[in-house]
């Protein structure tokens, strides 16, 4: 039998919902992966739908597992209003949409170096700062080359982000807890 001691205040059933909210977030990231790559569609429509829901999801499991860590909520509204961003206002410019993905990947390594410090007993910190240095990359990569950014180059980059971000979620549900 396991015995669970949460870490750091996170919920008690962190274990076992980051193996779900992990497979969705890979399944969603693998799915606009291969949109991109292969599909003639308007990019902007396809991210800004799974944005939106992928923030409504995050709102709902931050708000029931950890509804007192700021830097839950900041990246869930993020994610979201990027995503009504992409619905509403499309990619009219990529290089004014560049900046906003930018700001939001750098944004997402803050986040992923406060998770970092939050676990740092543990050896999911590694997980989080492996995932804010892929995000880092992609924010300095798409802000120095904001000019000859594709659309097909913000959802390669927030497909891998989102694929990354499951597997440190499955990977910090599986180490997050203590066992005799």
């Amino acid at each position: 039998m396991w015995i669970k001691v949460v870490k750091d205040g996170l919920s008690d059933d962190y274990e076992r919902k980051s193996k779900w909210i992990s497979a969705l977030f890979f399944s969603v990231g693998t799915i606009i992966l291969i949109y991109v790559l292969f599909s003639e569609l308007a990019t902007s429509s396809i991210l800004g739908v799974t944005l939106t829901g992928i923030g409504l999801l995050s709102a709902y499991l931050t708000a029931k597992m950890s509804p007192s860590t700021p830097a839950s909520w900041s990246k869930t509204l993020l994610i979201f209003f990027t995503g009504l961003f992409f619905l509403f206002v499309g990619m009219a410019t990529l290089t004014s949409m560049g900046v906003l993905v930018g700001i939001f990947f750098l944004l997402g390594t803050l986040n992923n170096l406060y998770l970092a410090y939050l676990t740092r007993k543990d050896s999911t910190a590694y997980a989080w700062i492996m995932h804010a240095l892929i995000s880092g990359f992609f924010a300095i990569d798409i802000l120095l080359h904001t000019s000859t950014l594709t659309a097909n180059t913000i959802g390669l980059y927030i497909a891998i982000n989102l694929m990354v971000d499951g597997l440190v979620v499955l990977y910090s549900g599986r180490n997050i807890f203590i066992r005799p």
